[in-house]
């Protein structure tokens, strides 16, 4: 996705938001996430707590208040660059891979990452899916491009039905309800410049799947410009 349509997403999203009046549940941490056998696995940009000037904090106050909001904590930060899967010694389900199937993936991701050169992303305003606040990310396009090329490379024979649209989750909604109260709460926060940092390196991780917010336990780090 090219930067300038990348912004124009965000434009459209924005659009949508403002005009629902309902939120939508947007927990991942469902029963049946719950089920699974295996941690689930994907590649991400971690993001840094320290990349913000206290706006963030402001922000999730303003959405704390709000009836029907989960906060992310800021060791859960992150922007997702490809989703692999849960991993299990017997996959069943297109979502399900192998430990092999893992570390397979972690060696072929290693030439396209390093061979691209170290970016920076800037937060450029608080934008939210139906389900979810976000961050928007400014970044020349940067994590769409090395999304596009991890995604040839999982060989996941499903896609979403919504286009990839660089994002750092700040909260989800926890139900089906009004959604004024958390407009009124974000609009403020629309066009706030959050911070910036540098991306060296690209994470593969793995997630525990039985509690809400677990750790990203590192599975792989692959250094950019390497």
């Amino acid at each position: 996705m090219a930067d300038r349509e990348q912004q124009e997403a965000y434009a459209s999203i924005w659009n949508a938001f403002m005009r629902s009046a309902r939120l939508a549940d947007g927990r991942h941490d469902t029963a049946a996430w719950r089920d699974r056998a295996g941690p689930f696995a994907m590649c991400v940009v971690r993001v840094p707590a320290t990349s913000f000037a206290g706006l963030l904090d402001s922000c999730q106050q303003s959405l704390a208040h709000c009836p029907n909001v989960r906060v992310h904590p800021d060791g859960f930060l992150h922007i997702t660059l490809q989703e692999l899967g849960f991993v299990c010694d017997r996959p069943g389900a297109l979502d399900e891979i192998t430990p092999a199937r893992l570390d397979e993936f972690a060696q072929s991701a290693v030439d396209p990452i390093a061979g691209r050169e170290p970016f920076t992303i800037a937060f450029d305003g608080v934008n939210s899916f139906q389900d979810a606040a976000f961050l928007q990310v400014d970044d020349g396009g940067a994590c769409a491009a090395l999304h596009a090329r991890l995604f040839e490379l999982a060989a996941i024979p499903r896609s979403s039905r919504f286009a990839y649209v660089p994002h750092a989750t700040i909260a989800h909604y926890t139900a089906d309800a009004p959604a004024a109260k958390v407009q009124a709460a974000l609009n403020p926060f629309h066009r706030a410049a959050f911070g910036a940092f540098e991306v060296t390196q690209v994470e593969i991780v793995t997630l525990d799947v039985d509690e809400a917010y677990p750790p990203l336990r590192p599975y792989a780090i692959i250094p950019l410009g390497g």
